[in-house]
């Protein structure tokens, strides 16, 4: 009778602390998978001189941006951008070259954007009072991903760059959050290089349009490619403006203001989701124990 109660205590505590090691494992792939939703709303910020101090701040909804701020998208045109061009030549000049792909012919209608609707980044901007000459905007998502622009690529950009749209609906889902990999930075480029009259921001037209600095690579290796899908922000939860160059701006960053070695937004949150299950297993475990 006495071993019969000790073995049911015990079997008792090892089911409670099984539950206990479910539920925390629960809890770990709520936020991390949190991270990755998307977005309804963001945050729009502009710092002082120091890179601290707000000067003003404020909040919109993707259904007010929609009623006060100008549309850009028809719901039926399609956005692309362009993925890496996995091209190589004895030649380095000849090899960069044929990577940034010009032509614009590679790696283009794979990485559709789907027929998005959204607000012009400029517009969010003048909300807080605006972007300046030398001046820097970082975009940055729900799970910490972020991306760095010029005041020139925002206020001003080439046609073959086309403006940044802040991206709140797409055709074939509707609105935040459905449009489940919204809120989503797009291009809305011209239609002008590529071969198939489509509306496409290359690797080139970025080349063209940005300084060195903000190129982004996708790296294997080592060996990098140009490509723009990897300044298409998604999951958009910050706008943040600063004065001065990216290396004056913002003391407390954690990254550096060159973004060629960073990854990429999947594998971003892939890390996320990984270090969750990593760390449930790992509860798991012990509390078998």
């Amino acid at each position: 009778m006495e071993r019969n109660l000790i073995h049911e205590r015990e079997t008792g505590e090892r089911t409670g602390l099984h539950r206990r090691s479910v539920l925390c494992i629960i809890c770990i792939l709520s936020l991390s998978l949190g991270a990755c939703a998307a977005t309804t709303s963001l945050k729009i910020v502009k710092y002082g001189d120091d890179g601290i101090t707000i000067l003003n701040e404020t909040s919109a909804t993707y259904e007010w941006m929609e009623q006060n701020l100008p549309v850009h998208g028809d719901g039926s045109t399609h956005y692309y951008h362009q993925g890496p061009v996995f091209l190589d030549d004895p030649d380095p000049a000849i090899q960069e070259m044929l990577r940034w792909n010009a032509p614009e012919d590679k790696n283009v209608r794979e990485k559709d954007m789907g027929a998005v609707k959204g607000t012009n980044l400029r517009d969010l901007c003048d909300l807080v009072g605006g972007m300046s000459p030398g001046d820097t905007v970082k975009i940055r998502a729900a799970d910490g991903f972020s991306r760095e622009f010029a005041y020139r690529n925002v206020y001003y950009p080439p046609s073959g760059q086309g403006p940044l749209v802040v991206t709140w609906w797409k055709g074939d889902a509707g609105y935040v959050p459905d449009y489940r990999e919204g809120m989503r930075l797009v291009f809305f480029a011209d239609t002008r290089t590529n071969p198939w009259g489509i509306h496409a921001f290359g690797n080139w037209d970025w080349h063209e349009s940005a300084d060195e600095q903000f190129w982004y690579y996708y790296r294997q290796g080592d060996q990098k490619y140009p490509t723009t899908t990897g300044l298409s922000v998604q999951y958009i939860s910050d706008i943040l403006i600063y004065s001065g160059s990216p290396s004056q701006s913002e003391p407390p960053r954690t990254t550096a203001p060159d973004v060629l070695e960073a990854p990429t937004q999947a594998g971003f949150s892939l890390h996320l989701i990984m270090g969750a299950l990593g760390a449930g297993g790992f509860l798991a475990y012990n509390f078998k124990r």
